[in-house]
C-alpha cells in the first residue's frame, strides 16, 4: 500500500500540469484560467487529505500486524535463546480484548556441572577428593503476557550428607512501567558486580572469586527482593543504567542474617566502545544493611549460679552497621578469526564494626585475563587477594588460578583449572586441581549480561 501511494504522488503532478498547460496555450481558455486553478487547488487539497487519512490507516495497519507477529513468535517458541526485551514489544498497548493469554507451555531446559577436586585439604567436606554432580538446574521460562515474563531456576544439588532441591531464582519481571521503569520481583541474584550475577556453569573459572565467596556467600548473594531499574538520560547519549534493590537480609555472609532487616543495594552501569573492535563495560556497586552482633547476658546455670553467656537477637542489631563499595570493569577486545581476549575484575570493600568479625575494614579483589585462541578453546588465569572478614591485621589470602577450557559446543564445556592459595598470615597454602564438565538441553534463558 505505501509502494502505491508513493508512484501515486510522483505521477500526480504530471495529470495536474496536463490541464494547465492546454489552458495556458489556448487562448479560449485564458478567461477561465483563474478558476481552473483554484478548482485543482482544492481538488489536491481534497486529495492530501485523503493521502493522510491513508497513512493513518496504514500505520494502524502495522501497529496490528507487529502485534500479530509477536502473539506468532510466541506461539511457536520462536524466541529461544534470549529473554523477550522490551525493545521487541509493541509500542502502542494492544486492546484489551485481543491481550496475550498465558497458559501456554513454558521454555524448558536443564543445565548440568559434574565437578572432579583434588586438594590437599584433607577435611570431608562436599565436594575435596571426589568426583560428582555438584548440580542439576532446570529452568522455566515464558511471556506472561505482552507486558511481563515468569523466570525460574531450580537447582538439585547432590550433596554428601543428602540431596536438595533449592529455588535459586524466580522472578516475575514487568516492563513498559511509566518513565521507562523495569521491575522485578521474587527471588533473583543480586545486582553486585560481574560474577555474581552468573550461575555456577557460566563462570569461566571453576569456582566463584575468593571475595565473592567471603563477602556474600559460597555461590554468591542470591535473595528474595523487589528490582527496580531504569536508564539514566546524559548529555553524552551513553548507555547509562541504574538498579536499586530491597533484598531479604538473611542471605550474604556479611550481613545479620535476618530476614525482617533488609539490605540496600544500589548498581550504576555503563558501556563504552573505544573501538570497532572493542567495548568497555564499568559498574559500581554500593550496599547497605545491618549487623547482628552477639550480646552478653547473665542466665541461670541450674544450679542458681548465674553466668555469663553469648546471645544473638533474632530482631537484628546496628541498623546499617554495614557498608560494601564496590566497583567492576570488563574489557573484551575482539580479534580475526573468532579470537578475543578478555579482561575482568571486580574490588570490593567494607565499613563495619568488628563486633561480629575481627576485622572491621575487609577488602579484596580478582583480576582475570583470558584469551580465547580459536572457536573451540580458551585459555586464563585469575589472581585473587582477600582481606577476609574473620582475619584482622595480618597479610591477606593471595591465590593464583590458571585454567583452561574446551568449547566443545555452545551445549556444552569442559573446564580444567589448578588453584594455588597461600592463607592469611602464611602459615597454611592449599593445591586443588578441578576438572568440570558443563552440558545442557533445552532453552536455557539466563539474564544477558
Amino acid at each position: 500500500m505505501r509502494l502505491h501511494l508513493w508512484i501515486f504522488s510522483l505521477l500526480l503532478p504530471f495529470f495536474c500540469l496536463g490541464p494547465i498547460g492546454t489552458a495556458l496555450a489556448d487562448p479560449i481558455a485564458g478567461p477561465n484560467l483563474a478558476q481552473d486553478v483554484a478548482d485543482l487547488k482544492r481538488m489536491m487539497a481534497v486529495m492530501e487529505s485523503n493521502v493522510e487519512v491513508l497513512k493513518s490507516t496504514v500505520r494502524a495497519q502495522n501497529e496490528i500486524i507487529e502485534r500479530q507477529n509477536y502473539r506468532i513468535e510466541v506461539f511457536e517458541k520462536k524466541q529461544t535463546s534470549l529473554p523477550i526485551q522490551a525493545a521487541a514489544m509493541p509500542q502502542t498497548p494492544p486492546p484489551a480484548k485481543t491481550l496475550f493469554q498465558g497458559g501456554f507451555n513454558p521454555d524448558i531446559g536443564v543445565v548440568g556441572t559434574t565437578q572432579g577436586k583434588l586438594t590437599q585439604n584433607k577435611a570431608d567436606v562436599d565436594g575435596n577428593n571426589t568426583i560428582a554432580l555438584k548440580e542439576l538446574e532446570v529452568n522455566f521460562a515464558g511471556a506472561v503476557d505482552p507486558y511481563s515474563r515468569l523466570d525460574a531456576t531450580l537447582a538439585l544439588n547432590d550433596n554428601l550428607e543428602d540431596q536438595n532441591i533449592d529455588i535459586e531464582e524466580a522472578y516475575y519481571t514487568r516492563w513498559g512501567l511509566p518513565l521507562g521503569f523495569t521491575t522485578q520481583l521474587g527471588k533473583f541474584r543480586a545486582m553486585i558486580g560481574k560474577e555474581n550475577l552468573m550461575h555456577g556453569h557460566q563462570l569461566q573459572t571453576a569456582d566463584y572469586p575468593l571475595v565473592i565467596q567471603n563477602f556474600f556467600g559460597e555461590e554468591g548473594l542470591s535473595s528474595s527482593g523487589a528490582r527496580l531499574k531504569n536508564s539514566i538520560p546524559n548529555p553524552w547519549d551513553l548507555p547509562l543504567e541504574i538498579t536499586g534493590e530491597i533484598l531479604r537480609g538473611n542471605n550474604g555472609a556479611s550481613f545479620s542474617g535476618v530476614s525482617r532487616r533488609p539490605i540496600f543495594n544500589t548498581h550504576l552501569k555503563s558501556f563504552f566502545e573505544p573501538s570497532q573492535d572493542t567495548n568497555l563495560e564499568l559498574g559500581w556497586t554500593t550496599l547497605f544493611g545491618d549487623e547482628n552482633p552477639p550480646r552478653t547476658i547473665l542466665v541461670d546455670d541450674g544450679t542458681g549460679t548465674m553466668v555469663e553467656e553469648e546471645y544473638t537477637s533474632a530482631e537484628g542489631q546496628d541498623r546499617y552497621g554495614v557498608k560494601v563499595f564496590g566497583g567492576d570493569a570488563t574489557f573484551n577486545w575482539f580479534l580475526p578469526e573468532g579470537k578475543k581476549v578478555m579482561s575482568q575484575s571486580e574490588i570490593y570493600f567494607q565499613n563495619r564494626t568488628d563486633r561480629v568479625y575481627d576485622n572491621n575494614a575487609p577488602w579484596g579483589f580478582y583480576s582475570l585475563v583470558e584469551y580465547r585462541f580459536s572457536p573451540k578453546f580458551s585459555t586464563g588465569a585469575r589472581f585473587d587477594y582477600l582481606n577476609p572478614l574473620d582475619v584482622a591485621g595480618r597479610q591477606g589470602t593471595t591465590s593464583i588460578s590458571p585454567y583452561f577450557i574446551f568449547w566443545q559446543s555452545e551445549f556444552a564445556d569442559v573446564k580444567l583449572q589448578y588453584s594455588h592459595t597461600v592463607y592469611a598470615g602464611g602459615e597454611k597454602t592449599d593445591n586443588a586441581a578441578f576438572f568440570v564438565v558443563d552440558f545442557m538441553i533445552g532453552a536455557h534463558k539466563h539474564v544477558v549480561q
